[in-house]
């Protein structure tokens, strides 16, 4: 299940185990449009027997790719998702959940301009609550393919709602499905795609054909201070019901590098670094990190 900018809807390469889903799907191919229907169940994995579909949750679709030509992409799609499970997290009840998720999305690449444009709106009932939430991305970037190594520079502003006062009678914060949230958030995997506000920059550079640098920065803030710092599974993190920590999460960067050494084979590293604000500072509690840092070095193998 990998469909359009995998904001939504991603099989989640990144993680040990891929995302798998169990259901139906119908689909058509074409040289202008791809279209797809499906209802399907997110498998959960399970080391201790076979893996099984969650019988609670529900993801129905439609969704509709349109190429008007080879640099041009667009999308648009009507996603449900039905959760059933009662989960309460940090004081505040995330499900039972219907959600219905409409969007559009436009990329494309004309004489070096590259563009990427998504919106998505939200209705349905959050436990009790009316919810009524969006999200919207805004990409514009450059590319020299003809100069000296080949550089790319992107500048991004992804939005997602949050809710002001999580305990009133209507629910507005934004609900990112199953999404590819690694890819988009920052490599630390500490932010997700709900309650968020995050102006990103990114630039590459290709010395030589197997060799690929870049790097990456993010300026994290929440959208409603008394809503709760989501991570890329979903899960409220931090939380300050007063709002007296304010909204103010941090900045990431990451330096990154990948070898292509052979047609099936990458050693890539990467370095990145996330400096708590003012939320993080003040929700750490005793025992608590307001910064933090990760490095990576991966070897893969395709067959």
């Amino acid at each position: 299940m990998l469909y359009g900018s995998q904001r939504l809807i991603s099989p989640l390469e990144w993680a040990n185990t891929r995302r798998t889903f169990e259901g139906v799907k119908v689909f058509r191919q074409g040289e202008k449009w791809d279209l797809d229907t499906f209802w399907v169940q997110p498998v959960v994995p399970n080391s201790g027997e076979l893996d099984r579909p969650d019988n609670q949750q529900n993801l129905y679709g439609n969704w509709a790719t349109y190429r008007p030509d080879k640099n041009k992409s667009i999308d648009f799609y009507l996603v449900h998702f039905s959760n059933d499970r009662h989960v309460s997290q940090l004081g505040m009840d995330r499900s039972p959940a219907e959600i219905t998720t409409t969007g559009t999305r436009f990329l494309g690449d004309r004489d070096g301009l590259l563009w990427d444009f998504e919106a998505m709106l939200q209705a349905g009932e959050q436990t009790d609550r009316d919810l009524a939430a969006g999200a919207a991305t805004a990409g514009l970037g450059r590319s020299w393919k003809e100069a000296g190594w080949s550089p790319t520079i992107w500048a991004y502003y992804d939005y997602a709602s949050g809710d002001k006062d999580p305990s009133s009678g209507d629910a507005h914060t934004f609900h990112h499905l199953f999404p590819f949230g690694h890819y988009y958030m920052g490599w630390m995997d500490l932010v997700g795609r709900q309650n968020i506000h995050d102006a990103n920059l990114h630039a590459y550079i290709y010395p030589v054909p197997w060799i690929t640098l870049w790097g990456q920065y993010h300026r994290f803030w929440l959208d409603q201070e008394k809503d709760a710092l989501y991570g890329p599974g979903g899960n409220a993190l931090r939380r300050d019901p007063t709002g007296s920590a304010g909204r103010d999460v941090g900045n990431e960067v990451g330096l990154f590098a990948n070898f292509h050494l052979t047609r099936y084979s990458d050693v890539m590293a990467s370095y990145n670094k996330l400096y708590g604000g003012r939320f993080l500072e003040e929700t750490a509690g005793p025992n608590g990190a307001r910064d933090a840092e990760s490095l990576y070095l991966i070897f893969s193998q395709r067959w």
